[in-house]
């Protein structure tokens, strides 16, 4: 089974998105006192800490492959 793929810029979405929906779900269990609804921000957070591991070590497609601007996608080199 092969894995999905993502450009660098798709993952760098994905993974910024899923660390404002930690950031939001970390307030909302702060904030709500009842129980329940911090037993689930709690699981919703590990299934979005997943999530951004997955995406994080998800290797990236070619630049040739992934998008029309190939500079894009090169490392950054200091």
């Amino acid at each position: 089974m092969r894995l999905p793929r993502f450009s660098r810029e798709r993952a760098t979405r994905l993974f910024d998105g899923c660390h404002a929906a930690l950031v939001w779900l970390a307030v909302l269990a702060f904030v709500v006192p009842e129980p329940d609804v911090e037993a689930l921000a709690l699981a919703a957070m590990a299934a979005i800490g997943l999530a951004a591991a997955f995406v994080a070590l998800c290797p990236a497609l070619a630049p040739e492959t992934c998008s029309g601007n190939p500079k894009e996608d090169e490392p950054h080199v200091p």
